[in-house]
């Protein structure tokens, strides 16, 4: 089988058109069979259209091969051709709702000579958009047309069509033995000169469908000449659309300068990297960081820069922390701390002792991994949020029923949103080496498994071996999350996986009663002021009245309803005040 040529791939590739995109890119579609093509289908959709498509071509295009023929007798003549050609197959299509009559008559438009048929340009540069959605699915034809030149390489006919060596299913044929290899070489040769065929008629329908409408909308007058319409659009096309071309190649050997100046970049930084690493390891491997001052911590000893520029985006905004020496917080007084955790919490003396009890006796906060469980608004979220600001440390908090799969411990850096783990990014935001990271409600993580679990991502930051040297797949390097303490917060304990409840200490948090209510409002009023922006001595204290309305609507329970009944204390009063006279 001889090698295909350019022209005969465009011409397969045509064939496989819409009959309106194949009449707008085919120079020849006119001298061609495609007319007496057009004017037979529309026949057999519709008997008696077919005249009136040959009257319409002979009018508006002129002699064409196959139509040369004297009209029957009741055909229609030249002066009826919009009424019964193009006319009659809109109303066809309408009526029947027929996409073969629609693409017809689309084709006979683009067919068109173009000082005949210009008012129909809009119409054209419609269908032609229309049309370029459905490249795709001829794209997807022609790739599964593998010819086999099984005939050629035996002596048979060299120029028969590609398509010939098809069987009647549209497969190839089996080839004799001994041609096989031969045989894939022609068909990867078809296949080759099929997608260039192809891309380039993609390019031309694009710019077919530009050029329309440009047309449609009187622009580039000057460069409409005689021809079809197809013929006068494709100029115009070009014509629109070279501006665009030369910005978008402007615009690329800008950004490939821009990539190419990146890349050396980060090359030098790698080939710098290497050269300490190699100066270090002939000093006899000693630290090439800085002496770390007692009472800190380096969490992140550097970052490997590794891919083009992917290091520096991973790194905005944690240099803070990396290749720096975080301090530790040192423990406070932690009998002044349960003093004033009690004064806002004092339904949870065992929960408060408990929890300070796991800080005591060690020189810088920290705590091994707990899980605080009480019922719904009984102050727990709260309760780990006052005790890190009691500490002295910040509370990085992550929303456990939302947090997205296994993001809590980092994602790889490979993807477009890499971060890294969330105890390393509690460590840059505070600048501590030993923040609180705050799971709330661990019990409604997600337990699907697409995208990695909350659950099976906290393993590791839980192990203080393993957190020690955490691995994060976003810096590429091992942090020290020993000194980060893991809180958690649930309402159901129980339906946590087991290894995960292994790691952690339970501290069960108890609901508030009604004999709790005087010693919780001057906490929850201080705390609507603060919120409002205000001192926490804004609010004064609640009078008898108020309190005995707050005694009868809240008999113990949640503190999110207590607080909503305060606030509610507080509106009425704010009212009376602005009804009083001055």
């Amino acid at each position: 089988m001889k090698d295909v040529t350019p022209d005969i791939a465009r011409g397969i590739v045509l064939r496989h058109l819409p009959r309106a995109l194949r009449a707008g890119l085919d120079a020849d579609a006119t001298d061609g069979p495609l007319p007496a093509q057009l004017a037979a289908d529309a026949e057999a959709a519709t008997p008696g259209l077919g005249a009136g498509v040959t009257a319409w071509l002979r009018e508006n295009v002129g002699p064409c091969p196959g139509l040369d023929v004297p009209p029957q007798d009741g055909a229609a003549g030249p002066g009826e051709a919009d009424g019964c050609g193009l006319g009659a197959l809109d109303r066809a299509a309408a009526l029947g709702d027929d996409p073969t009559l629609r693409e017809i008559a689309d084709a006979l438009v683009l067919l068109g000579a173009f000082e005949r048929v210009a008012e129909h340009a809009g119409r054209a540069a419609a269908a032609a958009w229309s049309y370029l959605d459905r490249l795709p699915e001829v794209g997807a034809q022609l790739h599964r047309l593998a010819p086999v030149p099984a005939g050629a390489q035996a002596g048979g006919d060299a120029a028969r069509a590609p398509w010939a060596h098809l069987d009647p299913l549209g497969r190839p044929a089996a080839a004799p033995d001994g041609a096989t290899q031969a045989t894939d070489e022609a068909g990867a040769s078809w296949r080759a000169e099929l997608e260039s065929a192809f891309a380039d008629i993609c390019q031309e329908a694009r710019l077919l469908a530009v050029g329309l409408s440009a047309v449609a909308t009187g622009r580039s007058r000057g460069l409409w000449t005689t021809g079809t319409l197809a013929q006068v659009a494709a100029v115009v096309g070009q014509a629109v659309a070279q501006p665009l071309t030369v910005a978008a190649e402007r615009d690329g050997r800008r950004a490939g300068e821009a990539r190419a100046q990146s890349e050396i970049a980060d090359l030098r930084d790698m080939v710098r990297a290497y050269r300490d690493e190699a100066d270090r390891r002939q000093d006899g491997g000693a630290a090439a960081v800085a002496d770390v001052p007692a009472g800190h911590v380096l969490v992140c000893p550097h970052l490997n820069r590794t891919g083009h520029s992917k290091a520096k985006e991973v790194a905005r905004g944690y240099e803070n922390a990396i290749g720096t020496a975080l301090p530790l917080v040192p423990t406070p007084d932690l009998a002044g701390v349960r003093r004033a955790l009690l004064e806002e919490f004092p339904h949870a003396v065992a929960a408060v002792d408990a929890t300070l009890g796991a800080f005591a006796a060690r020189p810088h906060v920290h705590a091994p991994p707990m899980v605080i469980a009480g019922p719904p608004g009984s102050g727990k979220s709260r309760f780990v949020r006052r005790l890190g600001e009691s500490l002295g440390v910040g509370v990085y908090r992550v929303d456990g029923a939302n947090d997205a799969g296994g993001s809590f411990g980092g994602t790889e850096r490979r993807w477009y949103s890499s971060e890294p783990c969330r105890p390393f990014m509690a460590v840059a935001r505070h600048a501590q080496a030993n923040p609180i990271v705050m799971v709330d409600e661990v019990d409604k993580a997600a337990t699907r498994t697409d995208h990695g679990r909350l659950w099976d991502s906290m393993l590791q930051a839980l192990d203080p071996e393993n957190a020690a040297r955490f691995p994060d797949p976003c810096l590429q390097v091992e942090l020290d999350l020993s000194w980060v303490t893991v809180i958690c917060t649930a309402n159901a304990p129980a339906v946590l996986p087991a290894p995960l409840l292994d790691r952690m200490r339970v501290v069960r948090f108890p609901e508030a009663r009604a004999d709790h209510l005087d010693a919780l409002l001057p906490g929850i009023l201080a705390g609507v002021a603060m919120e409002a922006g205000f001192d926490p001595r804004f609010h004064l204290p609640l009078d008898a009245v108020e309190r005995a309305a707050l005694r009868a609507r809240w008999r113990g329970g949640s503190l999110r309803r207590l607080r909503r009944a305060v606030e509610a204390i507080l509106r009425v009063r704010d009212r009376a005040l602005t009804r009083s006279p001055q």
